[in-house]
């Protein structure tokens, strides 16, 4: 009685040891579902659901907030991550026990009495260390896709900021379109009083009235692109269709790049470490090492612990010793893992998954390094460019402009002049905001490539 004590103790110490076997920083797990509870907290899917509501103007950050808090595909990804972190527990527990009932049809006659019903429950218990590999390959598989969540994430600040600056451009474009229709009105006035005087041609007043005409054909071309890109920006923030998003307010004041920007071997460093698609990637491979680990464990067998109660009836006499005594049987069981050649497929396999997610990790940062040179390099170029616009061709141009007007307006040159010096500083004015918008652009999607979170 006393061995048999002693055995079902070593059994239970056994279970507990398994079930508290970990590998993985668990403050890390407590961590990450602190994080979720956060997070759905935060989702914000009832405002702006009414048709009526009212978008104030709104900044780059306002519509950053708004679209992490209520766009559907990043919602997407962060449940897709929240179901892999539930599965942790799962891959971390033991087999169902199994529960037997067994009845004799025709009861064994024993000395202590007749036997005639027999309860048992078993539980599989994974050997050596299962359960631990399985919990840490499930971790590394919720890492995986916690990385892909955190890089949804950054996508979506890239993309809304993209269209918020494109958004942006279009605002700055229209007005300056109008600014120099307006300019060119009241140039008109100034030459239909020439003519009126004989100082002036008819052709001068006919020149202006085209290039207005032209103008106004541009600012209607340019006005019909507001609803597409706010659309775009609309269907990122997931609004309703029929809200009206208010032009940017954007000032469009050139970006002042720092010293991690000036150096892309620097930023190659900064991608390696920080970016999130490469850490997802790397969590796979952890992954598929935990894979290959648990398919050569299936060389060890697994461990079935088995209790059986029989009933017994009393005996025909009833001074038997024992009369009716209901006996009780542990029993262990092993399976054998016979088949070798099913074992080494899946080792294979395994192997040929790791090898594969290694590979693909190798190619991935590769592509990555050559998006940083390329957008490094337009990042810089339309940085230039805008300083170079802004600080001496957009200042040359008005005071060429300026220039000009008194010229002809003593008659020094033509009015064909005076047209071209005031359609290359409207050229120059677009080409500042194009390229401050583009910059702002390339230093968003250098951000997101970096795995840059700031905003």
């Amino acid at each position: 009685m006393k061995n048999i004590k002693e055995l079902k103790i070593s059994v239970i110490s056994i279970i507990l040891l398994l079930l508290s076997f970990d590998v993985f920083a668990d403050t890390l797990i407590k961590a990450r579902k602190e994080m979720i509870s956060d997070l759905e907290a935060n989702w914000d899917l009832n405002s702006f659901s009414s048709s009526q509501a009212i978008i104030r103007e709104l900044t780059l950050k306002d519509y950053i907030r708004i679209g992490l808090s209520r766009n559907p595909g990043l919602r997407s990804a962060f449940y897709k991550w929240k179901a892999e972190l539930n599965k942790i527990s799962v891959e971390f527990s033991l087999p169902d026990p199994k529960f037997s009932y067994t009845n004799y049809l025709e009861s064994v006659e024993t000395r202590v009495g007749p036997q005639e019903h027999a309860y048992s429950i078993s539980q599989k218990i994974p050997l050596p260390d299962k359960l631990g590999i399985k919990k840490n390959r499930q971790f590394h598989t919720s890492e995986e896709f916690y990385f892909k969540f955190q890089q949804k994430k950054l996508e979506m600040i890239y993309h809304i900021t993209e269209s918020y600056f494109e958004y942006a451009y279009l605002a700055k474009s229209i007005a300056i379109t109008e600014e120099n229709i307006n300019l060119l009105k009241s140039i008109e006035n100034a030459v239909q009083a020439k003519y009126a005087s004989g100082i002036a041609q008819n052709q001068d007043v006919l020149k202006l009235q085209v290039e207005i005409e032209k103008l106004k054909s541009d600012l209607l071309s340019l006005k019909t692109q507001q609803l597409p890109l706010m659309s775009r920006l609309r269907g990122l923030l997931n609004l309703p269709e029929d809200i009206f998003l208010p032009w940017p307010d954007e000032s469009f004041e050139q970006i002042m790049l720092g010293e991690v920007f000036s150096d892309p071997e620097n930023l190659i460093l900064e991608l390696k470490e920080n970016n999130k698609e490469i850490k997802s990637l790397s969590e796979h491979i952890e992954k598929r090492k935990g894979g290959l680990k648990l398919s050569r464990r299936e060389y060890f067998p697994d461990l079935t612990i088995g209790l059986t109660k029989i009933d017994t009836g009393d005996a025909f006499n009833p001074a038997t010793i024992d009369s009716g005594k209901d006996p009780v049987i542990l029993k262990f069981t092993f399976n054998i893992p016979l088949w070798f050649g099913r074992n080494k497929a899946r080792i294979n396999t395994a192997r040929s998954l790791l090898q594969a997610a290694e590979d693909s990790k190798i190619g991935k940062v590769k592509d990555l390094e050559y998006k940083v040179f390329t957008i490094h390099y337009k990042l810089k170029d339309a940085s230039r460019q805008s300083k170079l616009y802004k600080t001496s061709l957009i200042p040359k141009a008005e005071q060429t402009l300026e220039a000009t007007k008194a010229a002809y307006e003593a008659g020094k040159t033509d009015f064909l002049s005076l047209i071209d010096v005031q359609r290359m500083l409207l050229q120059f004015q677009l080409a500042y905001y194009r390229f401050t918008a583009t910059s702002y652009q390339k230093l968003a999607e250098m951000k997101y490539i970096l795995g840059i979170e700031e905003f």
